[in-house]
C-alpha cells in the first residue's frame, strides 16, 4: 500500500517539474512562433503491470500539425483540442487513481465515487465552457494541487490506517499470547482434574466395595440381633417368672415375718408386764426389809440401855 501510495504522489511531481521545464514556460522566457506544448505527464505503472504504451494522439502533441483549427489561441494557452486530450488523460488519470485508491483501501471507495461523480460533473461543465478553461489554466493547476492534496491525504490516512493495523495486530497477538497462556493453564487444570477424577474414582470403587462388605455384615448382625432379641424374650419371661415366685416367696416370709412379730410383741408385752409385777414385789419387799431392819436397830438400842 504504502509503494502504491508512492506511485501516486510521484507524477504530480514529475508534472509540476516538466512544467517547468515545457517549451511552454521556455516560450514565455523567450517568445517564439511556435505553439506551446501542453505538460507531458509521466505515471510510473503499478507493480506487476506494464507501462502503458503511448498513444499516437499523445506523441503528435509534440509535432505540428496543419489539422489545428482554425483558430490560433493566443500564445500560452492551449488548444480545444489539447484541452480536450488533457481532459481526457486526466481522465484516465483520474479513474487510474480511482482504482488504485479502491483496491488500497475499500473504506474511502463511497468518498472517491463521490469525487469521481463531482469530477464527472466538473469535466461536464469543462466541456461546456472550453472558452473558459483556455484561460484559466490555473484554476487546473489548482485543480491538480487538490488532486496532490487528496493523494497525501489518502496517503496519510493509508499510513494512519497501517499504523492501525499494526497496532490491532499487536493487540491480537497480545490476545493470542493470552490464550495461549490461558489455554496452557487449562489444559493443566484439566489434567490435574483429571488426575483428582482418577483417584476420586478409585476411592469411589473401594467404598462401593466396602458398601457391599458392610451390607453383608449388616445382613449378618440383622440374623444375629434377630437371634439375640428372641433369647431376650426368652430371657425376659423366664426373669418374669422367677421375679413372679420371688415376689410370691417374698409374699409368703412377709407374712411369716408378720406373725413371728406379732407374736414376739406379745411376748414382749408379756415380759415387760411380768418385769413390772417383779420390780412391785422387789419394792415391796426391800420396804419390808429396811422396815425390819429400823425395828431390829431400835430393838438393839433399847436392849443397850437396859444394861
Amino acid at each position: 500500500q504504502s509503494k502504491l501510495s508512492g506511485d501516486e504522489v510521484t507524477p504530480t511531481k514529475d508534472r509540476s517539474e516538466s512544467a517547468s521545464s515545457t517549451p511552454e514556460h521556455q516560450a514565455k522566457l523567450a517568445p517564439s512562433t511556435s505553439t506551446p506544448v501542453p505538460p507531458h505527464e509521466e505515471r510510473s505503472a503499478p507493480e506487476g503491470t506494464s507501462s502503458p504504451t503511448p498513444r499516437p494522439s499523445d506523441t503528435s502533441e509534440h509535432k505540428p500539425s496543419s489539422s489545428r483549427p482554425h483558430s490560433i489561441p493566443s500564445e500560452g494557452y492551449m488548444t480545444a483540442t489539447e484541452v480536450q486530450k488533457l481532459l481526457k488523460q486526466q481522465e484516465l488519470q483520474f479513474e487510474e487513481k480511482l482504482l488504485r485508491a479502491e483496491l488500497a483501501s475499500g473504506e474511502k471507495e463511497k468518498k472517491l465515487r463521490q469525487a469521481m461523480k463531482d469530477e464527472q460533473k466538473e469535466k461536464n461543465s469543462l466541456g461546456e465552457n472550453i472558452s473558459e478553461l483556455t484561460k484559466s489554466r490555473d484554476a487546473l493547476l489548482k485543480l491538480v494541487q487538490q488532486y496532490k492534496g487528496m493523494l497525501a491525504a489518502l496517503v496519510g490516512e493509508k499510513e494512519k490506517e497501517k499504523q492501525n493495523q499494526e497496532e490491532r495486530i499487536k493487540t491480537l497477538e497480545q490476545e493470542r499470547n493470552q490464550a495461549l497462556e490461558d489455554l496452557a493453564n487449562v489444559e493443566v487444570a484439566f489434567s490435574d482434574v483429571h488426575r483428582k477424577y482418577e483417584r476420586t474414582k478409585q476411592v469411589v470403587d473401594t467404598l462401593k466395595r466396602n458398601e457391599e462388605t458392610l451390607r453383608g455384615a449388616v445382613s449378618d448382625y440383622e440374623l444375629k440381633l434377630q437371634k439375640q432379641e428372641q433369647k431376650f424374650i426368652e430371657f425376659q419371661k423366664h426373669a418374669e417368672e422367677k421375679i413372679q415366685l420371688a415376689n410370691e416367696e417374698f409374699e409368703t416370709m412377709r407374712r411369716a415375718n408378720d406373725q413371728e412379730m406379732t407374736k414376739m410383741a406379745a411376748l414382749l408385752k408379756k415380759a415387760e408386764m411380768k418385769i413390772m409385777s417383779l420390780q412391785d414385789s422387789n419394792d415391796r419387799k426391800t420396804r419390808e426389809n429396811q422396815e425390819l431392819t429400823q425395828l431390829c436397830d431400835d430393838l438393839i438400842n433399847k436392849v443397850g440401855t437396859s444394861h
